[in-house]
This record gives C-alpha cells, sequence and structure tokens, in this order.
C-alpha cells in the first residue's frame, strides 16, 4: 500500500512538475520581497522650494550671506525671548527709533503688542519679503501648528507681521517690529498772512507713512482746512504725480490765533520706488462765519463759502532740500 502511494506521488510530481517549479519561484520571489521591504528604511528627502532669503516681491534679490547669518542669529534671540515670555529683553533688542515711534517708549505697549501677535504661539518660519537698499524686510508668521514649508494643498491658522532689519555702516543691523522702517525729521514750512504750516517729520511704516503737521491760525478769522465738504482737501504726491488722500483727518478747523499738532496718515508702501514729493491742503478756507457741518443745511453752508475772506490752497515740500 506504501509502495502504491509513492509510486503515485511520484507520477503527480512528474505529471506537474512545471506548475509547481513555477509556484515555488513565486513563493521565493513574494517572501524575498517581503523580506527586503521589512527591512529597507530609505532616506526621506524633503522636497520644497522654501527660500528664506530670497525676496517674495522680487526673486532676483536675495539677502547677502553674512547679513541672512546675522537675520537668523538675531531672529534665534528674539523669538527665543519672546516664545518664553521673556518680553523685557525681547525689547531691548529693538532699535532705539522702533521703540520710540511703534510703542512711544513704553514697554507695556511692547507687551500688549506680543500679546495681540504672537499670543500662544509656538512655532513660527520666515520669509524675507522685501528688500530696498540696506533695509530688509522679512516677513514672519506665528503657529502652533506644523508648519510645511514650501508644500501646497497646507492649511494652518497664523499670525504674521514684518521684522525689519537695517544695516548700520559698522556692519551691525538694527532691528524694528511693528512694520516699522524709518523716522526721518523734515522741518519744511509754508505760510501766509492766515496760515503757517509746518512739516516736522515722517514715520516710515511697510505700507504707509505718518507725517508729523504743526498748523497755526494766524488770522481772526476761523481756518477751515478740512471738513469733509471739499474734494482734495488734504493729500500726498508722488513723484509720479499720483495723488494719496489722507486716511485719518476728518476734520480740521483752527480757531483764530489757534495752534495745533496733527498726525496724518497717508498710504506709501516703503518699497515702492515712487517717491513722496510734496504734503497739499488743497481747499483752505478763511471763514468770517463758519457754523460747521452737523445739522447745517446746504443753503447755509453755500453761502458761508461764497463770503469766505480767502480761499487758498498750501504746499508743503517734504524731499530732503539738500
Amino acid at each position: 500500500m506504501f509502495t502504491n502511494v509513492r509510486i503515485k506521488v511520484l507520477q503527480f510530481l512528474r505529471k506537474n512538475a512545471k506548475v509547481i517549479f513555477l509556484v515555488v519561484c513565486i513563493w521565493a520571489v513574494v517572501f524575498l520581497v517581503n523580506l527586503f521591504l521589512k527591512n529597507y528604511k530609505p532616506k526621506m528627502d524633503l522636497q520644497t522650494t522654501y527660500e528664506p532669503h530670497t525676496s517674495v516681491m522680487d526673486d532676483t534679490k536675495k539677502v547677502p550671506q553674512k547679513v541672512s547669518n546675522q537675520v537668523e542669529e538675531m531672529l534665534d534671540t528674539y523669538m527665543k525671548y519672546v516664545l518664553e515670555g521673556n518680553v523685557e529683553s525681547a525689547y531691548e533688542m529693538l532699535s532705539e527709533e522702533c521703540k520710540e515711534n511703534s510703542f512711544e517708549n513704553k514697554k507695556d505697549a511692547f507687551t500688549t503688542y506680543i500679546l495681540n501677535k504672537v499670543g500662544g504661539a509656538k512655532r513660527y518660519v520666515i520669509q524675507d519679503y522685501s528688500n530696498k537698499g540696506n533695509t530688509y524686510i522679512y516677513q514672519v508668521k506665528y503657529t502652533d501648528d506644523f508648519l510645511a514649508t514650501g508644500l501646497t494643498n497646507t492649511t494652518y491658522s497664523f499670525t504674521e507681521e514684518k521684522i525689519v532689519f537695517k544695516k548700520q555702516k559698522d556692519g551691525t543691523l538694527n532691528m524694528a517690529v511693528g512694520s516699522f522702517v524709518d523716522y526721518e525729521e523734515i522741518h519744511n514750512v509754508a505760510e501766509n498772512q492766515y496760515l503757517k504750516v509746518e512739516v516736522q517729520a515722517v514715520q516710515k511704516f511697510y505700507s504707509y507713512e505718518m507725517y508729523t503737521v504743526k498748523m497755526t491760525n494766524r488770522s481772526d478769522d476761523t481756518v477751515v482746512i478740512a471738513d469733509g465738504q471739499e474734494d482734495n482737501e488734504i493729500f500726498l504726491t508722488l513723484e509720479s504725480k499720483d495723488v494719496r488722500s489722507a486716511m485719518n483727518v476728518t476734520n480740521l478747523v483752527l480757531k483764530p490765533g489757534e495752534s495745533t499738532m496733527q498726525k496724518m496718515q497717508f498710504q506709501k508702501f516703503y518699497d515702492n520706488e515712487d517717491e513722496a514729493v510734496s504734503l497739499t491742503f488743497g481747499s483752505v478756507r478763511v471763514m468770517e462765519q463758519y457754523s460747521g457741518t452737523e445739522n447745517v443745511s446746504e443753503e447755509v453752508r453755500q453761502a458761508e463759502i461764497q463770503n469766505a475772506v480767502a480761499k487758498f490752497s498750501v504746499n508743503i515740500p517734504i524731499k530732503d532740500k539738500h
């Protein structure tokens, strides 16, 4: 009986030798592939287009290596202070101009700014945004989530700000936050028998300029510089002849003999090469009788304008006189 079984097995093997051989080969291949994959540990190379020191506004402009190294060192230190809650040390890293113009030399104002801007963020990523001369403007994003930098189709919540680095003559960098870039003294004056106007200084932020202007009414009548009733009451003229209206002045009326100081804001991006050249009060009215604009009929308003002592415009150059 055993002999018959052996004979039948041998006959089966001879008859199906090719099929059996193929099955064994397939099994061997599958076994070897599984063994290889189990022990294979590929090196993962991050594919990214992230270039933190290449300008977003002009990708032909790159921050010099020496400067980019300084920027990274300063940001690492600053962010370490900020994220650890060491606000005082972070504040001391700012330039004196930034402390004065962004925060009026008040540490509490800086603390409030940090709380609003950074909050509870634990991570940050930097990107060179724009470069102009020796000024390098970086965009900094803060987040609690992992930043898949350079990858597309990634959604995460964040806050951001622009941090500015200005290279000094000795090669060091001054750092400013709150989008503050520069401060310049001007002290240009225009005057006549009715009104004296002095543009004292300009604070330059990334997306706007803020002019400090002193105005004095020299007359015995009311001087109306702006009340929203005339076109082009206060505007900034650029080299291209483009004009920008004041963003924050809606009512500016001087009583007889009155002097006042006003900060006037105009939209003007710092990296826009179209520089500002003059500030203009385009519709000044010297009024013997002025009833204001609230609850005043158009008939009364027009009659007062018609009886104005004088109407004129004032143009004050703001370019460097040198």
